[in-house]
């Protein structure tokens, strides 16, 4: 691509974001078709948007994309959808609160909570959905489990009073955030893009020193995803090593002492 292309598009693209316009490509196009085919998708969306979305996608061949994807060994999974989603998703959109009804795991249950809901999010480690709402009571923020809540009920407000209560929502969820710098040992960095899949559901940036050729990954996190994190660099192993965050730094030389103590061999 010549000087004067890559002048043309990126102008084009500037234009379009300014516009609040996402070009999406054919392949894209593609990708969304397949998905649409998924008896889940009928749960997602309403009736009308799923078949917008199917006659906007119709010209865009799926079968052999499909046909290129063969699962092995897959674990059997919960399912995707849940009843309460589009629910819940409609009373946020709407910008009003809920009464909760909830089981916990630790037995006891909440009954007639009032609280504002904020955000859905699915687990990619426990394979389930959650709520993130703030209690009206105890000023508490919550990550609840689709699947102990036991009803929802919508409570129609103002707009104006949904919207007051989200700087707290997003001082909570700041206060929840961590921070880690991981280093990529120099050797590994042929396999660079295999350590940022390992860390794909995360927030990161990436830095590269041309001096010592090294890669630094930061990444940033809430403080309950720090497991799935530590089971990752497990994963990596001697490819990548913790530069930046005292508390998983600990927790590795913990494995790593553990694992020591278990398998090396007795002194005679």
């Amino acid at each position: 691509m010549n000087l004067f292309d890559k002048i043309h598009n990126y102008q084009l693209v500037a234009r379009l974001d300014e516009a609040g316009l996402y070009p999406v490509t054919s392949h894209e196009k593609a990708w969304l078709a397949m998905m649409l085919a998924h008896p889940a998708a009928a749960h997602f969306f309403e009736a009308d948007t799923l078949q917008k979305l199917k006659q906007l996608t119709a010209t865009h061949e799926r079968s052999a994309e499909q046909a290129s994807f063969v699962e092995k060994a897959g674990a059997s999974t919960k399912q995707v959808w849940h009843p309460l989603i589009r629910k819940l998703r409609r009373i946020i959109l709407g910008k009003n609160h809920i009464l909760v009804h909830s089981a916990t795991r630790k037995g006891p249950a909440f009954r007639k909570q009032r609280g504002v809901p904020y955000k859905l999010e699915y687990s990619l480690v426990k394979k389930d959905w959650y709520l993130i709402w703030l209690t009206v009571d105890s000023n508490q923020l919550l990550t609840t489990p689709l699947s102990l809540i036991q009803s929802i009920k919508e409570i129609y407000i103002e707009d104006k009073w949904y919207d007051s209560f989200l700087p707290v929502i997003a001082g909570k969820l700041a206060a929840r955030k961590k921070s880690a710098k991981i280093l990529v040992v120099r050797r590994y960095n042929n396999e660079l893009q295999r350590i940022l899949y390992a860390f794909s559901c995360f927030d990161k940036d990436v830095a590269y020193d041309p001096d010592t050729h090294e890669y630094t990954i930061t990444l940033r996190f809430l403080q309950d995803e720090q497991e799935f994190i530590l089971s990752r660099l497990r994963f990596l192993g001697l490819r990548v090593k913790v530069v930046e965050n005292d508390q998983l730094k600990k927790r590795m030389a913990e494995s790593a002492a553990n694992a020591l103590a278990r398998y090396a061999p007795p002194l005679h």
